[in-house]
């Protein structure tokens, strides 16, 4: 039985043979074909490339074209400032002279106002030589008459005056002059502390 075995295989030697590269097939690169596709990528890589680059630059142009709006817009809104400071100060410069001027106005008409109202309330025989007080309504009057009468007189006829607060004499004194006949005459001097209310001359002064 083995010897029928081996001369079965020494006839068929080609049966136990494996065929290992059984439907292979030869693989060939078409450089021409692969290099033309390689090419193509190439250009649309750097096609793509150049569109970045292109917007970039664009966008940095137009970046920089906003920021030059923006500084010129804000020189011009500072210019604007300035000026408008400048005339606001000017302004105020005017107003601070108006001020000025209007309350030396004030004042001069309170002053006239006073002065006039102190005339009619002061009797022929009174004179007044100094004077000291301010708008507060506060005076003090140095003045002299013939008699010590007179003073009487000139403070009631200031207390009488409803625009008066108060009114007030505290003593006088007596003067003898002698005349170019050398006659003597007397003269009482005294000082009249008065309070007049402010709002009489202001309300005037309108």
């Amino acid at each position: 039985m083995m010897g029928g075995l081996g001369r079965d295989m020494s006839m068929n030697p080609k049966v136990l043979e494996v065929n290992l590269i059984k439907d292979e097939k030869q693989v060939d690169f078409d450089w021409q074909h692969n290099f033309s596709t390689l090419l193509f990528s190439l250009f649309v890589a750097a096609l793509f490339l150049v569109e970045i680059y292109v917007g970039l630059n664009w966008w940095a142009n137009y970046e920089e074209e906003r920021a030059l709006a923006a500084e010129a817009k804000f020189n011009l809104v500072s210019k604007q400032i300035k000026e408008m400071r400048t005339e606001s100060d000017e302004i105020l410069a005017f107003k601070e002279r108006a001020d000025i001027a209007h309350q030396l106005l004030d004042n001069h008409v309170y002053w006239t106002n006073f002065f006039n109202w102190l005339e009619k309330n002061t009797l022929s025989s009174v004179n007044y030589h100094a004077f000291s007080g301010g708008t507060d309504g506060v005076y003090q009057l140095q003045a002299s008459t013939k008699t010590y009468r007179d003073i009487s007189w000139q403070t009631r006829a200031m207390l009488e005056n409803p625009s008066i607060l108060s009114a007030r004499v505290d003593r006088g004194t007596t003067e003898r002059e002698e005349g170019e006949e050398k006659v003597e005459s007397e003269t009482v001097n005294f000082t009249l502390d008065l309070k007049v209310d402010p709002q009489l001359f202001r309300a005037a002064s309108k």
